[in-house]
């Protein structure tokens, strides 16, 4: 089972006061970089869906083995960067092969590739459902969407988030319970950033 990776990594960063997120370093790597190659290592095909003439993101992911597209829409929400990586998974019959799509971030540095071989096993046990990670209660990410569900947002307004699609299907969720907080550790301020390097050596 090979489920198509879509890194959502388009985002302005605005609570980071004035510093890109995808470019902090994160073990001497920057963390869009650390993100990405923890999904090549599993052996999954990743999308990354950057901005339009990224020149820096381009240049954070050189020489690795992926698709790089552009939201050209610099207002958006994170629901379009989420169509425009569905869109190029469905040039390629990614996601029409049954192995589904995980959606993914670039600000979380703490996740192992066992947390997500454990979601791809959990989704192997339930095709057609969608997986979510979940510890204390607090829902996390990456999530792993069947395809016909991906092909569903994809066609859906775009006024629907990823989010608000996922809930008008909510009797298809399968919460992965976690033990650990890895899949709700991710970086939207200074703060968090500085609350993660503890666990960085």
């Amino acid at each position: 089972m090979r489920p198509e990776v879509i890194l959502l990594a388009a985002g302005w960063s605005r609570r980071m006061e004035g510093a890109d997120k995808r470019l902090l370093q994160w073990r001497g790597t920057p963390m869009v970089r650390h993100a990405v190659q923890l999904y090549l290592a599993l052996g999954l095909p990743v999308v990354v869906v950057g901005r339009a003439r990224d020149e820096a993101l381009a240049l954070a992911l050189d020489g690795l083995d992926l698709r790089l597209v552009a939201n050209p829409d610099t207002g958006s929400e994170q629901g379009a960067s989420a169509r425009v990586g569905l869109a190029a998974c469905l040039l390629d019959g990614g996601v029409l092969d049954g192995d589904g799509v995980i959606f993914a971030l670039a600000d979380q540095p703490l996740l192992r590739p066992e947390d997500i071989a454990a979601l791809i096993a959990d989704f192997a046990a339930h095709r057609d459902a969608v997986i979510i990670p979940r510890h204390d209660g607090v829902r996390g990410n990456p999530v792993l969407m069947p395809g016909d569900l991906a092909r569903g947002l994809n066609a859906a307004p775009a006024n629907i988030s990823p989010r608000a699609w996922i809930d008008r299907h909510a009797s298809r969720i399968v919460w992965h319970e976690a033990e650990h907080s890895r899949f709700t550790s991710d970086i939207d301020t200074p703060q968090d950033a500085d609350r993660l390097r503890q666990y960085e050596s």
